[in-house]
């Protein structure tokens, strides 16, 4: 499971403590599991190493907007820098749009998840399983979470 750190991100002054560490921060901020948006993200970039309709460059870690058949969704990168910042704002949206699935709490800090406003009702998969359904089709798409959540703890 997993594979090597992309450099990639390296290059823009994120080392791996340092991206686990913002998903924690924002996590935190927001009061969402850490340990499922982190899940989410390695589920959905293939362990950050992309290969689909979203780009590494892109810094869109849960695939935000895109579709399939080369739709390629947000680009936080465009929005807010190919820098920290940009990776940040990636990982913030992710967790802002996972704490509208789980929650009709409002966000704690500016909304920068620009499809925030599509999830509705606010707050209609307060568990991971039901993420599944809602999230993603994919009737097994808790169950990977879950087994990416065990392995990494």
């Amino acid at each position: 499971m997993g594979g090597a750190y992309p450099s990639y991100y390296e290059t823009r002054g994120v080392d791996l403590n340092k991206f686990a560490q913002m998903y924690v921060e924002e996590a935190v901020a927001e009061g969402v599991r850490a340990d499922v948006a982190f899940a989410q993200a390695m589920h959905e970039t293939g362990w950050l190493a992309f290969g689909g309709d979203v780009q590494i460059s892109q810094f869109n870690f849960a695939g935000l907007g895109a579709t399939g058949g080369g739709v390629t969704g947000e680009n936080f990168a465009e929005q807010y820098g190919d820098n920290e910042n940009g990776i940040r704002m990636g990982i913030r949206a992710q967790i802002q749009h996972l704490k509208a699935y789980a929650s009709a709490e409002p966000l704690n800090q500016e909304c920068v998840d620009n499809r925030y406003k599509y999830v509705s009702p606010k707050g209609k998969a307060p568990t991971i399983g039901s993420l599944t359904g809602t999230w993603a089709m994919d009737s097994s798409y808790a169950a990977k979470l879950v087994k990416i959540i065990n392995a990494i703890e």
